[in-house]
Parts: structure tokens; C-alpha cells; sequence
């Protein structure tokens, strides 16, 4: 199996058979060497935004029966009370082990 290596400049866009030339390569095996390890879970759950101003979560819209007196509290503290509540479930779920992500 030959290595297919290709420059291209910032906002160049490839020509068609640099990019026939990616599709084939991408159907081949990836070849790990120390300049390019294979990266454990662990790793790359520790990857974050190169721009973080860019990156949106993705949110799912759901219906969630929450006690009156806790929704008032968040939504005394002014807008963007959504967003503390999701903050604190975040910091809640870390605390209890349920994910290490964020």
C-alpha cells in the first residue's frame, strides 16, 4: 500500500483528482506511527474546540417535570436561567460520576 501525501494551501480547493485521490486513501488502513499514535478514549475526551467561540453544543428539546419551587429559583435569577440550569445539572452529573465530559 503506497502513502498518499498532499499539500494544499489555506483556501485552496482541491481539484478533482486530488480529491478522487482522498476518497480512494480514505478506504485505506490508517498507519499509526509515533508521529501520529493512535489516541486512547481518555485522550480524546480531553479534545476541545480550536475556537471555542465557534462551537455549539447540541441541545435536545425535552419535556422534564421539575419541582415549581426550583424552576422559580433559577428563573428569579434573571434571563439565561436555562442555561444555569443546565450548568448545574452539568456539575451534578460530574459529581456523581455519570460523565467527564465539559
Amino acid at each position: 500500500m503506497a502513502t498518499v501525501t498532499m499539500t494544499l494551501n489555506r483556501g485552496d480547493q482541491p481539484s478533482e483528482e486530488q480529491l478522487e485521490e482522498i476518497r480512494e486513501a480514505a478506504g485505506n488502513p490508517i498507519n499509526f506511527t509515533d508521529d501520529a499514535p493512535e489516541l486512547t478514549d481518555a485522550e480524546l475526551a480531553e479534545f476541545r474546540p480550536a475556537n471555542p467561540k465557534y462551537y455549539r453544543p447540541v441541545k435536545e428539546l425535552i419535556s422534564l417535570r421539575l419541582d415549581s419551587i426550583l424552576v422559580e429559583a433559577f428563573k428569579s435569577t434573571g434571563k439565561g436561567y436555562q442555561t444555569r440550569m443546565n450548568e448545574a445539572l452539568w456539575k451534578g452529573a460530574r459529581e456523581m460520576g455519570i460523565v467527564t465530559k465539559k
